[in-house]
């Protein structure tokens, strides 16, 4: 559904879906704390990368990313290209991203090669991913175009816009600066594999082989009760999934949340989990998963420590602890 925009500004449109529309961009905590983390981009079809390889979002952390939906087809979408292209020169310096993910709405917008000859003669530089199935549109609850989200340091999704930025880029690009002059996160998680080997199993095997407590958590997404197994280990160690011993979290990132489950401010690396968004944006709670057997861990939200400002509140049953020297 293309949204018009000619005749209704963007803050009117926000309104009307019930969505908040920031005119002035508010201090970094009271953002931080209503931000929701950024769904990792899939797909492998891009345009304007080296070599046409895939970006990630969890590779631009500590960096701005400007993420538009469109399609070519879409006069809003065109309309809006214009300020991209200007956003892309201003912020070149401070290595602001601005990562396309076309949507198509049409058999002519989904062919590759018409996508492709569209970025040429619009003279479009900035990386493109095509999203043919529409898995990045349902991943990340969209249902207009064009819709522009604007990425923090962390990966948190800090301001959405919805429909042509005629009269209101000035005050998303100065939303941009905003989130420019923020620190970045002092530390990163380390990243020593690009691909995490999946394993699969009958519901009978998950139930024949772990405890009913484990079995509920991570196979059927429940939720222990709180101060039943945050345990303390004095040790240092690496916390592996319970389901298939799966490395997820070091023991050095565990802090005290307050909350009676164990707390993490990163993964231990950045693909041992996955996440997954579950309810409306903006109105949801992000999902984490262990990225080899898809396991509920528990979820995320932004009200961590630093450097990430995160909270990763997983369940412990889901958890076993490996001291390490």
């Amino acid at each position: 559904m293309t949204i018009l925009t000619k005749t209704l500004g963007g803050a009117a449109i926000l309104s009307a879906l019930g969505l908040a529309t920031l005119t002035t961009p508010p201090t970094r905590d009271a953002k931080a704390q209503n931000a929701a983390t950024a769904p990792e981009l899939v797909g492998k079809r891009w345009f304007n990368t080296p070599q046409n390889q895939p970006l990630t979002l969890a590779a631009r952390r500590g960096k701005v990313t400007v993420v538009e939906f469109w399609t070519f087809g879409c006069s809003n979408c065109r309309a809006n290209l214009p300020a991209y292209a200007r956003w892309q020169k201003k912020f070149a310096a401070q290595d602001v991203a601005i990562i396309g993910v076309h949507t198509p709405e049409t058999d002519y917008e989904r062919d590759p090669k018409n996508v492709e000859k569209f970025l040429r003669e619009q003279n479009i530089t900035y990386p493109v991913v095509t999203d043919e199935s529409g898995q990045n549109w349902r991943r990340w609850n969209q249902q207009y175009w064009p819709t522009v989200y604007l990425i923090d340091k962390v990966g948190r999704v800090r301001h959405q816009h919805i429909g042509e930025l005629q009269g209101e880029e000035a005050s998303v690009t100065k939303y941009i600066e905003t989130l420019v002059k923020e620190p970045a996160p002092t530390a990163k998680s380390p990243n020593r594999r690009t691909k995490v080997s999946k394993i699969t199993k009958t519901d009978a095997e998950w139930k024949a082989e772990l405890s009913p407590a484990a079995y509920n958590v991570l196979r059927q997404k429940g939720t222990e009760r709180p101060y039943s197994n945050d345990a303390k280990n004095p040790q240092h160690g690496v916390y592996t999934c319970a389901g298939c011993g799966q490395e997820l979290f070091a023991s050095d990132a565990k802090f005290d949340s307050g909350t009676g489950w164990p707390s993490f401010y990163q993964p231990i690396e950045a693909d041992a989990v996955e996440e997954e968004v579950d309810g409306k944006f903006f109105m949801k709670r992000t999902e984490i998963l262990c990225a080899r057997c898809e396991g509920h861990l528990g979820h995320v939200f932004n009200d961590g420590p630093a450097p990430t400002g995160l909270r990763y509140c997983m369940n412990g049953v889901a958890l076993k602890f490996e001291a390490k020297e």
